[in-house]
């Protein structure tokens, strides 16, 4: 089973005339390549340079307090247990258990005065992380990586919207965590790996041809999904000169050896693979790098997929289902995040390629300055610290700031959507000329806000 969004796609077996039309009539493809020149003589890209995008999703959201924006002057129940270290930028400091990311904090740039005004759910928070917009069922936004697809479209066989290595699941107040195409339609799609890249089988749906399935089936079922679709434009009253279903892309994913090639992590030596961390992060990170490579646009890599059960950043140290405390954080999770990070921006880098990716470490908010009575931490949206990186984003710098506390930005306060417009950005996208298709087909902003101008 191939999983683009919500369409899951059997590849070779169980389809229906029904299925075939109902895909079908989700939505426009990306942009062919002319269409693309055409954007980019129009204005489109800003710059006359398209980059890549990996976000990096802290699920659960750490502590912004007991990370990157450390308040060792605080009273002991707001500045919680852990030491500030220095990096390798004079004045800056961070977590002491994030000592590789300290080593090059030239290349980053914090952003320490994040805030929202929504709510305190999980959702509110991803919703504004991964859009640029908090929305409800009757208005659903499209992913970032979504927008990018429908305004680059695909540069390879491979999609150009992946999300690994799975979906956001159950965090606690329904379904709208902002990782769907929304109205740009089933072309547009993350496609979702669903699958552990740690696992030492790991392999990705069905990108194997079933046992007993010949060639020449598969070739007919192919010619068939054409036949339909052409039945399709020609009673669509609206045009559909770009049509492209998500059945047509798994068909191309199943016969791609350029897919099968990215996804095959055992292509990758084990001492890059001990680098990245042997665990379902550190080898999504990695997993990510090699998409980028070969050619998707846009990767979003999930830290976690829920907050129940299990040790994530949501430290709320209740004693039950989330019951994270200050020492998962200094065992578990912030090395593995700190290694696997790492890796990804020296191997970026070492591979010529972080000049050209955009990489983002976002959450849904921090949590509050006050310790609880437990020894945790809950949610609060008032102030967190992102970051980014690489592309044209001048690392080395710390945009915002909170006051003593934590409690509040009290310099420069950046709201999500001036993060994606950052994304979009450094991108290469022009926002003043780059639209999307509204109500209507009225054309509208890609995001309601500017790019922080700091940043570039």
């Amino acid at each position: 089973m191939l999983n683009f969004g919500n369409e899951k796609v059997p590849v070779c077996h169980g389809f229906t005339r029904r299925s075939f039309l109902q895909a079908g009539s989700a939505g426009l493809a990306g942009l062919t390549l002319p269409a693309l020149v055409q954007q980019q003589v129009a204005g489109a890209v800003a710059d006359g340079k398209i980059r890549n995008c990996i976000t990096i999703f802290l699920v659960g959201s750490p502590g912004h307090l007991d990370t990157w924006d450390m308040k060792p002057e605080a009273p002991a129940e707001i500045r919680g247990k852990f030491k500030p270290i220095d990096t390798n930028v004079p004045g800056v400091q961070i977590c002491e258990h994030f000592p590789l990311m300290a080593r090059m904090m030239d290349k980053v740039a914090l952003i320490r005065s994040l805030h929202h005004k929504t709510g305190a759910t999980h959702e509110n928070g991803q919703r504004w992380m991964m859009t640029g917009h908090d929305f409800n069922p009757d208005s659903v936004k499209p992913h970032t990586g979504s927008v990018v697809s429908r305004v680059f479209g695909q540069k390879s066989e491979l999609p150009a919207n992946v999300i690994l290595p799975s979906p956001i699941g159950n965090t606690g107040a329904g379904p709208l965590h902002g990782q769907t195409a929304a109205y740009l339609g089933s072309a547009h799609e993350p496609f979702f790996v669903n699958a552990d890249p740690a696992a030492p089988d790991f392999r990705v749906g069905d990108l194997e041809l079933p046992a007993g399935q010949s060639a020449a089936r598969f070739d007919s079922r192919q010619r068939l999904l054409g036949q339909l679709d052409d039945l399709q434009r020609r009673t669509e009253a609206r045009s559909t000169q770009m049509h492209e279903s998500a059945y047509h892309r798994a068909f191309r994913l199943l016969t791609s050896p350029q897919a099968k090639a990215a996804l095959d992590l055992a292509r990758e030596p084990d001492h890059l693979r001990d680098r990245y961390g042997r665990n379902t992060f550190g080898q999504s990170c990695l997993l990510a790098r090699r998409l980028i490579e070969g050619g998707v646009r846009y990767v979003t890599v999930n830290h976690f997929e829920t907050v129940f059960n299990l040790t994530c950043w949501d430290m709320h140290a209740d004693g039950g289902g989330l019951n994270n405390t200050y020492l998962d954080y200094e065992r578990h999770l912030c090395p593995q995040f700190d290694l696997a990070f790492t890796a990804l921006i020296d191997d970026l880098q070492q591979r010529g390629l972080l000049e050209e990716t955009v990489v983002a470490v976002l959450s849904e908010f921090g949590r509050t300055p006050q310790v609880n009575a437990r020894g945790g931490r809950d949610h609060y949206p008032n102030a967190w610290t992102n970051f980014l990186c690489g592309g044209n984003i001048r690392g080395g710098q710390v945009v915002g700031s909170t006051d003593k506390i934590g409690a509040r930005p009290s310099n420069n306060p950046i709201e999500p959507p001036q993060i994606l417009a950052s994304i979009y950005h450094g991108m290469g996208i022009h926002l003043d000329t780059t639209m999307l298709p509204g109500p209507g087909e009225r054309p509208i902003r890609l995001v309601d806000a500017e790019p922080i101008r700091q940043l570039f």
